[in-house]
């Protein structure tokens, strides 16, 4: 079946990040901490209460709570926002991602061409984080096509095998030159 819609994960395949700029607030409370974010990201908290409970993880009085949340992000992008918008002429193309309204608001300021994806599935929107079938159903609703005629991309090969499973055409991100060959492969002008 022919691909119709691209979906393409965000962190470490749109947007490099690491948590290593925070290592020395994390250390020995990273377990804890990412814990918390993983509520965040499904929605568990808002953004206040996220921040009472780091307080006492990383020390509480902190001024800049969003900016050192976000210090994780490098704003160079891992395909080129040309190619998105090339692949948006002939396809619907929509952003899938476990990610928490800080960091989506924060990306979106600085990078606005990640608002003009045809949809964005995020976790903390719909409640639920991959690999849960949940967010790949919501994905599939917005989509509006068959599962077999989604083509996604992810960093992280559990996640590329839950799509799969759906039926979805998943591969693994390796760079620019893997999604343009295997966009290629499937008739796709990049």
């Amino acid at each position: 079946m022919s691909v119709t819609t691209i979906i393409f994960d965000l962190g470490r395949t749109l947007i490099p990040f690491s948590f290593d700029p925070l290592a020395a607030e994390l250390a020995g409370c990273r377990e804890a901490v990412m814990r918390e974010a993983a509520a965040y990201e499904i929605g568990a908290c808002d953004w206040p209460a996220f921040q009472a409970r780091l307080a006492p993880l990383v020390g509480g009085d902190r001024k800049d709570w969003q900016e050192w949340w976000c210090r994780i992000f490098t704003l160079e992008p891992l395909l080129p926002p040309e190619m998105i918008a090339g692949l948006r002429r002939t396809h619907r193309v929509g952003l899938l991602s476990n990610t928490n309204e800080c960091h989506f608001r924060y990306l979106c300021r600085e990078l606005p061409w990640l608002e003009r994806f045809d949809f964005h599935t995020l976790s903390y929107e719909v409640g639920a984080a991959k690999p849960a079938a949940g967010i790949y159903a919501a994905a599939e609703a917005q989509a509006g096509c068959a599962p077999e005629e989604i083509l996604f991309f992810d960093d992280m090969p559990e996640f590329v095998a839950a799509a799969r499973a759906r039926g979805w055409q998943a591969e693994l991100f390796h760079g620019e030159a893997a999604v343009r060959a295997c966009l290629a492969r499937n008739g796709i002008a990049a």
